[in-house]
């Protein structure tokens, strides 16, 4: 359907070209880049770094795994002749953490945050033979930074850190008005949706065309001019297919910008036509209950750490989920490469996305530059139909007693509510739920004590949401109003198997005793989901983790990617417990 090798399958300007491979890079430990004007000069005696992989990475050439704080990057290149359009764009997919970019020795900008996408438009400071350069700060400080310890040598559920590109970067060219970004709001329920279509430069005299396509079938061809910015226009389906991961059917969309019949600029990408809500405490996909059956996935690579080694490693852990018979998962502490998503998309797995709150205090000095990355990336992401919820916050435990933690949490979910009502919110997963929330979730990792124990405590932690009681089980602030969300097990399980060490030089890390062989595994996962299932007031489950990362070996994998269980006995518990 797409080359999925371009940095974003879900929006594909037809003019692009890679700036990935082999940069120049230098640590900059004394901090002197700046004063040594490196940005005009050139770096010092770099060495030679694979990009988009970070220096902590054997995949980028380098393999540091020692701290160094800030970083230079530096790429000649030559422009393509089909670059000679009128408008040149410079886009970078994710930089960790503050990047700072020079084009031909003129400053460009800046951007702060790790995961979220940034671009900057070239066209006045390009020439025939360039020169970019950036400079990142990464101090693992009191930012945002997901599951990345900051200590030397990680432990525990915190790992190897990644500083720098580890996402695409690439290069676009567009006419003298183009397509920002699009956003598509399916409806459901009159087999149609509405479309809404950002422009930037001279929009006067512009007319949009709108083309889509199901299976190459051309559906829909219509022309609006552009008389607002966004554009708004709506369209109904003659041919309806629900996106769900049964049948994870996708339209592809072609957008151009026209002037005096010249097209200006032409982008492509596509949509499913899906609904998600709650109906009577339970999660609705397309207006009819669905249980969600998830796996933790962390996005860790034993060779690229947050980059994965190619875009088919990014397919293969989503078919992994297939094969577990689970319909999704929880993209835990970390926005993903928008590439893991296309194939979410395509092979039809649910995703909650979860932002990477870890490592930033809830001060209010912090609640900007989290807000924007938090915009910044469902704005990207918003065209994915499998992500069906945004998670803001994990186990924030604070906000129970600190008010400005407390009130932190609840700023952010009612900016995230606003800018996409058309998802489920997720406000701090596991514990403590605050209030603006579509959905209640808990972790739990008791399940190694046997079914009844686990059963016993599941229905306990429910129950505290009604009664308040037990207090030390409970999953939300005391003065927690419930109102029949639904109710979802979003971490259990984390079992180990005897037998098993990591990859990379860690600590290992379970929950509970390890198993002696797969085959106890299985014994213990069957008791887990007949109690799971038992306890009807539950809307799904996520289970601790689809793969071992580092130190943590609970995965139905390991770190490498290779099964630890047959995944087709585990699909087979869930078939038989009706699942």
């Amino acid at each position: 359907m797409y080359d999925v090798e371009v940095p974003r399958p879900d929006f594909v300007r037809r003019t692009w070209m890679s700036l990935e491979g082999l940069w120049d890079f230098s640590f900059d430990d004394d901090d002197i880049g700046l004063s040594k004007r490196w940005f005009l000069d050139g770096l010092p005696e770099p060495v030679k770094i694979r990009v988009p992989y970070p220096f902590q990475s054997r995949l980028s050439g380098i393999g540091d795994e020692s701290i160094h704080n800030i970083v230079w990057y530096c790429k000649t290149f030559k422009m393509r002749e089909d670059f000679r359009r009128a408008r040149v764009l410079l886009k970078f997919g994710a930089v960790d953490y503050k990047a700072t970019v020079w084009l031909n020795g003129k400053y460009l900008g800046e951007h702060v945050g790790g995961y979220s996408p940034f671009s900057f438009d070239i066209t006045d400071y390009i020439s025939y033979e360039n020169t970019l350069v950036l400079r990142v700060e990464d101090f693992h400080g009191d930012q945002a930074r997901g599951k990345q310890d900051p200590r030397l040598k990680p432990s525990g559920c915190t790992y190897m850190r990644t500083t720098g590109i580890w996402q695409p970067v690439w290069l676009e060219s567009c006419g003298d008005a183009w397509i920002d970004r699009f956003q598509i709001l399916p409806d459901v329920n009159s087999n149609g949706f509405q479309l809404y279509a950002y422009v930037n430069g001279r929009i006067n005299g512009l007319k949009l065309r709108l083309k889509v396509f199901l299976a190459e079938a051309e559906l829909i061809n219509l022309v609006r001019e552009v008389r607002e910015n966004p554009l708004r226009a709506s369209a109904e389906l003659p041919e309806v297919c629900l996106w769900s991961p049964e049948e994870p059917d996708l339209y592809t969309i072609e957008l151009f910008i026209e002037k005096n019949d010249a097209i200006l600029d032409d982008v492509k990408g596509y949509f499913g036509l899906r609904s998600i809500g709650v109906v009577n405490g339970k999660i609705a996909l397309n207006n009819k209950p669905v249980y969600l059956k998830f796996a933790l996935d962390q996005g860790f690579f034993p060779d690229g750490l947050y980059a994965a080694p190619n875009v088919e490693a990014l397919r293969r852990d989503v078919e992994a989920v297939k094969k577990l018979g689970l319909n999704g998962v929880r993209k835990h502490q970390k926005p993903e490469d928008p590439r893991y998503f296309y194939w979410c998309d395509k092979l039809g797995v649910l995703v909650w996305e979860e932002m990477p709150d870890w490592g930033m205090s809830l001060e209010y000095k912090n609640l900007d530059n989290f807000w924007n990355e938090v915009e910044d990336i469902i704005v990207r992401d918003f065209n994915h139909p499998s992500i069906i919820a945004w998670v803001p916050f994990n186990e924030r435990e604070t906000v129970s007693n600190n008010i400005e933690h407390r009130r932190f949490v609840e700023e952010i979910c009612l900016r995230i509510k606003r800018l996409d009502p058309t998802r489920l919110l997720v406000d701090n997963s596991g514990y403590i739920h605050v209030g603006p929330t579509d959905v209640i979730d808990i972790h739990d990792y008791s399940g190694w004590k046997g079914y009844k124990h686990f059963k016993d405590i599941l229905l306990k932690r429910v129950r505290s949401l009604k009664t308040g009681e037990p207090k030390e089980l409970r999953v939300a602030v005391e003065d927690f109003k419930y109102n029949d969300q639904p109710i979802v097990l979003s971490e259990w399980g984390g079992w180990g198997i005897k037998g098993f060490r990591p990859i990379v030089d860690r600590e290992v890390m379970v929950y509970g005793p390890p198993v002696a062989d797969e085959y106890e595994f299985l014994t213990r996962y069957r008791g887990n989901i007949k109690a799971i299932r038992e306890c009807e007031p539950l809307a799904g489950f996520c289970y601790t983790q689809l793969y071992d990362v580092e130190g943590e070996l609970n995965g139905y994998m390991t770190y490498d990617r290779k099964w630890k269980v047959d995944p087709e006995q585990v699909a087979k518990v869930h078939r038989a417990i009706g699942f």
